[in-house]
């Protein structure tokens, strides 16, 4: 009599561990998909502050600019020449054009980056979906695990 007792008892206890199996298995994917999460939103900050740091960069160029287009002027005007025409002016239109030319192009890397980094939280996130259901699936493979084991030491306990 003691064996079918230990069948049986065996087959609850190898249950109950595939029950624990698949819930450790599932915590695991779900605490990784909290880091995929977290990965996520620092992704879409960096991108933000790319953007935010490219205008800081920008304020200082123009000031950067404006004092080389002063001090551009102020040489023309030193020679005797109008820097409101002419050649002064040419090089004023070029400079000016050179520095818009240079905004612009920031201005775009930053947008650039910051599309980067909303892909890559994108990724996380659905790297993140992905660890969830992965958790739910080890969650449901743990349950038919431990009924599969009680099934078999049960049909083996009646054998005997």
């Amino acid at each position: 009599m003691a064996g079918p007792e230990l069948m049986i008892a065996s087959a609850v206890i190898g249950g109950i561990g595939a029950m624990q199996e698949g819930k450790a298995q599932a915590k695991a994917y779900r605490y990784n998909a909290s880091i995929n999460e977290r990965n996520a939103k620092v992704a879409e900050q960096e991108g933000e502050q790319l953007v935010y740091q490219t205008e800081i960069d920008l304020l200082g160029f123009e000031k950067r600019f404006e004092n080389l287009q002063a001090a551009t002027q102020q040489s023309f005007r030193y020679n005797g020449w109008i820097a409101d025409s002419g050649t002064a002016l040419k090089v004023a239109m070029a400079n000016a054009n050179e520095a818009d030319e240079e905004i612009a192009t920031q201005r775009y890397n930053a947008q650039v980056g910051k599309q980067q980094k909303t892909e890559s939280a994108l990724e996380q996130r659905m790297q993140a979906n992905l660890n969830n259901m992965y958790a739910s699936s080890a969650r449901k493979a743990g349950f038919f695990k431990a009924g599969s084991s009680l099934l078999s030491g049960a049909a083996k306990a009646k054998g005997i």
